[in-house]
């Protein structure tokens, strides 16, 4: 763990339960912290805000982050399995290099996002609204032209692999 220039940097650490997290986290936020090779697996972040943050080469499993927002944060090189990101609110963050896997976006909100060869595999994508979103395709920024689609566009961009329908409807 280190601070620098206001900002703590952990880094190699799990986190196992919202216990293991406490320590880091004031009025229900996350804030000013960056994350550099950590993993969290199995905590509840109900509701929760989440900014300023940096998570790199970061591992994410069977975690709620229903109704978490995020703001000003970055996600890159991160793999992200087996999340309930149900009505989501992602403002001004970027992901780069991250892999969604056995995921639930429904009903989540992006505003001025970015994703970075970052790729969706069975992963619940209904609902969503992505105003002012840039998808990396071919060495440039496409903007998402229907902000009611996101899930088109990633599948005309084949950044949607190995997807079973069935499995994502009844997710």
């Amino acid at each position: 763990m280190n601070e620098n220039k206001n900002r703590l940097i952990i880094s190699n650490q799990t986190f196992a339960n919202e216990i293991d997290l406490d320590k880091y986290v004031e009025w229900d936020a996350l804030s000013l912290i960056d994350f550099v090779g950590c993993r969290f697996k199995e905590i509840d972040f109900l509701g929760k805000t989440i900014n300023f943050c940096i998570f790199k080469n970061s591992e994410f499993n069977d975690l709620s982050f229903r109704k978490c927002q995020f703001g000003k944060s970055l996600f890159e090189n991160c793999q992200i399995t087996n999340l309930d990101l149900t009505r989501a609110e992602f403002s001004n963050c970027r992901f780069l290099k991250c892999r969604f896997t056995n995921c639930n976006l429904s009903a989540s909100d992006f505003w001025t996002c970015e994703f970075f060869e970052t790729t969706f595999s069975n992963t619940n994508l209904k609902s969503i609204i992505a105003e002012d979103v840039k998808l990396w395709k071919s060495n440039k920024w496409i903007k998402v032209q229907d902000k009611f689609n996101l899930e088109k566009s990633l599948k005309d961009m084949n950044l949607i692999i190995s997807t079973d329908q069935d499995d994502i409807d009844n997710f």
